[in-house]
């Protein structure tokens, strides 16, 4: 059986994927990888969750990307499961889903690992993460679904020296390419992302699944922005009962409760 495991939690209005799997960086098996998916459909079809958080089990480690000797054993066994797809999947699933997505990054954030946070829409990082893509190193073509995601997040002259250097950067690195939103102790960053999934909680769903919606509708790869159903998502959050509740609230001088309909 493969080492590794993906530990699924609920902490207050964030769900959590956990990658456990200290021994191997936080590497990801195959079992890991076909979880994520299932786990983010269980978090999008539960209303109590409003956003999810990814992170590695130790401080050691975000996620070293595949491992390797899993994904071996797999095309030996079914040559028709590739790695490429796998990631694929997990990839879209992020974008695909309504509920916001941060990646919470400690230590190592390398290949697959890189390009699943890079899949999130918010990204924070401790002092101690470190970045990279060495697909140069091994002599393998890194997937077209990588290259999509590190082009918008940091445009092609960075994208050009990362893929071509396949070097390690550094948090502050980071920070400065566009890799992440802030960087921060890392004995600050836990606390950090709890307040961040609470003001994301207490803000209201529909806008925030809405806004998500039209950005990834822009930055898809193929085709033109459906704005059909971008203008119907801006017409549901006006005539939502969290928009009344919003306008009300915002004429009486108090908190808005938001229930996500």
């Amino acid at each position: 059986m493969s080492e590794g495991r993906l530990l699924v939690e609920k902490r207050g209005a964030a769900g959590w994927l956990v990658f456990d799997n200290p021994a191997k960086r936080n590497a990801l098996n195959a079992a890991m990888w076909r979880g994520i998916p299932e786990a983010l459909a269980r978090f999008e079809a539960d209303a109590d969750v409003r956003c999810v958080v990814l992170r590695g089990s130790v401080t050691k480690a975000f996620t070293a990307g595949a491992d390797i000797s899993d994904f071996d054993k797999i095309r030996a066994e079914r040559p028709s499961e590739k790695y490429d797809s796998f990631l694929d999947q997990v990839l879209h699933a992020i974008q695909g889903s309504s509920k916001p997505s941060i990646a919470m990054i400690h230590g190592f954030c390398f290949g697959g690992g890189l390009e699943l946070a890079l899949a999130c829409d918010l990204r924070y990082c401790g002092t101690s993460a470190q970045f990279a893509i060495p697909a140069a190193k091994l002599g393998v073509g890194d997937n077209i679904e990588g290259h999509k995601l590190l082009l918008e997040t940091v445009g092609h002259a960075r994208a050009r020296e990362i893929m071509f250097l396949a070097r390690r950067y550094n948090a502050e690195e980071a920070l400065t390419m566009g890799l992440v939103h802030r960087t921060m102790p890392d004995a600050e960053l836990e606390g950090f992302i709890d307040e961040i999934s609470k003001t994301i909680s207490e803000n209201a769903p529909l806008s925030i699944a809405n806004s998500k919606m039209i950005i990834e509708e822009f930055v898809k790869a193929t085709g033109e922005p459906d704005h059909a159903r971008m203008k119907a998502s801006v017409e549901r959050c006006r005539s939502s009962s969290d928009g009344q509740e919003g306008r009300q609230a915002f004429m009486e001088k108090r908190k808005p409760n938001f229930s996500g309909s």
